[in-house]
């Protein structure tokens, strides 16, 4: 069900009472701000509201704080003003488009005026709203891995070219990790690939708590996955690798099945590009599969 909420600022419960009348009967629900202080505690949660009418005479709350207030997440609530005055005032009309107000009725009105421009506005602002919840989903898709819900790949290219722009201006270590649950094919062929993907799902949860908050974590493709360890030098991130693997090789995949993993360790270099630490870190990580003892390899 659509939420079609109004918030109305007038000047008392009566002349609320009227346009709530009108406007219940074309599904909207209405709340009423009638002073200064209604206004003050209702800003946090001004963002549920998806239009509001202001009564042109009210002297509690300027059109600009209004116009301030409504915009949300980059979208701007429309704002109506209705002018009930008898006399043309150039002036408000002057104040309030600048302040950016949608619209404005002037007296004389009718109900069914007032309702065909509400529900335009009301259209507007909804496709908009809806539009930019669209745009960021699939923003939040192209930088979400959706099955381990760590950075996507794509998003972690994007990060490393960033970083290595960061490391040649400022020449900050900087280090890459190319690890993998190595025995994931093993695993899927006893439990099918349903069971596959829930261990990967697990163990990016647990990967995950277990590295600093400062490093990039990404699901590079199937059971691979890459950190960056920034302000880390090679034999630091070396280190952290040996008691990350330690914790990680404690933890029961399914059924007393634990974690069989393999790492490689490159560093940030002078001329590389992305494509260059890349293939480094991925030879690493090979050379650490061929080895019987301890599995981590610096390339």
């Amino acid at each position: 069900m659509i939420n079609k909420q109004i918030l109305i600022f007038e000047l008392s419960e009566q002349n609320f009472n009227v346009l709530e009348t009108l406007l219940i009967k074309y599904g909207y629900s209405c709340k009423a701000i009638l002073d200064s202080d209604s206004f003050e505690k209702l800003q946090s949660d001004i963002s549920k509201y998806n239009l509001i009418i202001v009564n042109s005479h009210i002297t509690y709350v300027s059109v600009n704080d209004i116009v301030k207030n409504a915009e949300v997440d980059g979208l701007k609530i429309p704002v109506i003003y209705i002018d009930s005055s008898k006399e043309h005032n150039k002036n408000l009309l002057n104040e309030c488009f600048s302040a950016g107000i949608a619209d404005y009725i002037k007296k004389p009105f009718n109900s069914k005026e007032i309702i065909l421009r509400v529900n335009y506005h009301y259209e507007q602002f909804y496709k908009l709203r809806e539009y930019k919840i669209r745009v960021d989903k699939l923003a939040h898709l192209a930088t979400i891995d959706q099955l381990s819900k760590l950075t996507s790949k794509m998003q972690m290219q994007a990060i490393l070219k960033h970083k290595i722009n960061y490391f040649k201006r400022y020449k900050t270590d900087m280090t890459l990790i190319y690890l993998s649950l190595a025995n994931i094919d093993k695993l899927i062929g006893i439990f099918g690939l349903e069971k596959g993907e829930r261990i990967i799902s697990q163990f990016s949860k647990v990967l995950k708590s277990s590295i600093r908050e400062s490093d990039v974590l990404a699901r590079w493709a199937g059971s691979d996955f890459i950190i960056l360890l920034p302000n880390t030098g090679i034999r630091a991130s070396e280190f952290i690798i040996k008691k990350l693997k330690t914790e990680l090789s404690s933890v029961e995949m399914i059924n007393g099945h634990k974690p069989e993993l393999a790492f490689g360790i490159t560093d940030f270099r002078e001329d590389d590009d992305a494509q260059e630490i890349l293939e480094r870190v991925k030879y690493a990580f090979t050379e650490a599969k061929k080895q019987t003892y301890g599995k981590i390899h610096i390339a």
